[in-house]
């Protein structure tokens, strides 16, 4: 619970972070999905499901804070946590390579199923230009950006790692 609370926080903060201090982009306008990147540390880390519950939440957070329909974020940020996690069981984590596939193909799943709402609700929900040159900088920031957290909080690792008291025998 305590490592849900500490995640949670620490994604929410990133959110806060991109929202207002790269509010203008770092290359082209483009903002780095800091907030992703910490839910998929979490996730990857956890394998018994933390990271996901954690996406949810910061989801329903960062649905609170856009202007997008309640439940978008938190159901693209869960099932880039329920990918991170399915990733967990495959591989061990690297210092760049794993970072950053992971920041990578999040960002082309938050572009598939932004683009599937988009056609299954026909509401006024941003989507992804998947051929477009920006779309191509958030990958790469993505996966750049998702190294550097991994990273630097791979020394705080404690903190975001879901340990059990287990019962004496």
């Amino acid at each position: 619970m305590k490592s849900i609370l500490i995640s949670s926080i620490v994604a929410a903060l990133m959110l806060f972070i991109q929202s207002t201090w790269l509010s203008r982009g770092i290359i082209m306008g483009i903002i780095p999905n800091l907030a992703l990147d910490v839910l998929l540390f979490t996730s990857f880390i956890n394998k018994e499901g933390q990271g996901i519950i954690t996406s949810f939440l910061v989801g329903i957070v960062a649905d609170i804070l856009s202007a997008s329909p309640l439940g978008y974020y938190a159901f693209i940020y869960t099932s880039c946590g329920y990918f991170a996690t399915l990733i967990s069981y495959v591989t061990e984590k690297d210092i760049f390579i794993v970072p950053f596939l992971l920041g990578a193909v999040a960002t082309i799943i938050m572009a598939i199923l932004s683009k599937v709402i988009s056609l299954l609700f026909s509401a006024g929900i941003h989507y992804y230009q998947v051929f477009s040159m920006e779309f191509g900088v958030e990958l790469i920031l993505n996966g750049l950006f998702a190294i550097l957290l991994f990273f630097l909080l791979s020394f705080m690792r404690p903190l975001f790692e879901h340990n059990p008291k287990k019962a004496m025998p």
